[in-house]
């Protein structure tokens, strides 16, 4: 069934709630991998994907339509990771793209080909890690997964001025890293 999301939303509401499954495949890769990125635990990843979802669909009335409905299940989950984060005293591990991957499928290629992009993720990877944590979910939810300025800032409870600000700095301490003129110590002083 290809409806968009805020149909199924709606019809989930008015009582066909199987209907929620369709969100839950079409979102799972990508919550599982930012509950990944906080955690570094398969396990303790896939337990707070699947809380994720079960709270979305508890919360799904408090959606408000007109909005998107991936930016708001985001919002949710990082939110969660955060509260677990809290909870267990721990701080996020950072997995990289790379390791991702890998747990999902190794795909044959030509050698030179998997390595030079390997190598490519492990320095994108570790320029994304130096950012921090906000700010690297915020750039990632604009880019990676293309929500607006305006998307963003909602689920992060920010401005949007203080949204474009944050993501600005971040992409410019992404560039500096990526090209060499930071050694990956210096990060940009912000608040988390």
């Amino acid at each position: 069934m290809n409806l968009p999301d805020e149909e199924i939303v709606e019809r989930v509401l008015a009582g066909d709630r199987e209907l929620f499954s369709i969100l839950v495949e079409r979102y799972q890769k990508p919550i599982y991998t930012l509950m990944y990125r906080q955690v570094r635990q398969v396990d303790h990843a896939a337990d707070l994907s699947q809380e994720a979802f079960l709270k979305a669909f508890d919360r799904l009335c408090s959606f408000r339509p007109g909005n998107r409905f991936f930016p708001w299940l985001y919002a949710l989950a990082v939110n969660l990771a955060r509260d677990w984060q809290r909870k267990t005293r721990r701080s996020p591990e950072l997995a990289s793209e790379w390791e991702l991957d890998n747990l999902r499928t190794n795909s044959p290629q030509s050698g030179q080909l998997k390595l030079e992009q390997e190598e490519r993720r492990r320095l994108v990877d570790r320029a994304l890690a130096s950012l921090p944590a906000e700010t690297r979910e915020m750039v990632i939810m604009r880019y990676r997964y293309e929500c607006t300025i305006g998307q963003v800032a909602a689920a992060f409870s920010r401005t949007e001025s203080a949204t474009k600000m944050r993501i600005h700095r971040g992409l410019a301490q992404l560039q500096q890293y990526l090209t060499g003129t930071n050694d990956g110590t210096n990060t940009v002083n912000q608040r988390d």
